[in-house]
């Protein structure tokens, strides 16, 4: 009898314990589970605001390039692209030559001071044409009797743009030192700046050298 007790008590522990063993892998399971969700929660999280910065990135471009005109001509006296590839020379003064490509400029180019074109100063190095024409289309509206280059024409007006443009680029560079306190005196836009090598050489410090 004392047999038939034991041998059910042992049964009865065996089956028990597979029950617990069962109940212990299903729980298991579920933590798994339920870690699984969390972790695959938190990536959708963070996939969202990675998704909501590159669309506020892209936000913020389409906004720098909305407003590139505005900051480049000042405020009140910039013109759309749109508006901008529209014009014609017929908007330009008299005997004001465009580059190649180019369309026109803002009333604000042709309204500043000589030297003092909107924006120039923001032009970088090598920039693209368009950023440098406004200061182009300023210089040869303002320089008056002190141009001594030969009349611009339509197969030299290119070649002067390009004189002109290098000497902006070292006009910003000698002021972005003065600037920075590494030198002590600033450039300027003058009539030197669409001469050749070969028409500056008579000069010497912006003054005419005597015959010999």
């Amino acid at each position: 009898m004392l047999k038939h007790v034991c041998l059910i008590l042992l049964v009865v522990a065996l089956v028990t314990c597979k029950e617990n063993g069962r109940g212990g892998r299903a729980k298991n399971k579920a933590k798994n589970k339920a870690k699984e969700m969390g972790r695959e929660a938190a990536r959708e999280q963070v996939e969202g605001r990675v998704e909501n910065m590159d669309r506020e990135a892209a936000r913020e471009k389409a906004e720098g390039k909305k407003n590139k005109y505005k900051e480049m001509f000042g405020d009140g006296k910039s013109l759309s692209k749109k508006k901008l590839l529209k014009m014609t020379t017929d908007h330009l003064p008299t005997g004001i030559h465009l580059p190649t490509g180019m369309k026109g400029v803002p009333e604000a180019c042709i309204d500043a001071e000589f030297g003092e074109s909107p924006a120039m100063e923001k032009i970088r190095r090598g920039g693209k044409d368009k950023f440098y024409v406004c200061a182009f289309v300023n210089f040869q509206h303002g320089v008056g009797e002190d141009k001594v280059s030969p009349p611009y024409t339509e197969e030299t007006v290119d070649m002067r743009f390009a004189l002109f443009k290098q000497c902006v680029d070292e006009v910003n560079k000698q002021n972005k030192r003065f600037r920075a306190g590494e030198d002590t005196h600033q450039a300027g836009i003058n009539f030197f700046c669409d001469l050749t090598d070969e028409e500056r050489r008579p000069y010497s410090n912006g003054l005419v050298m005597p015959d010999e």
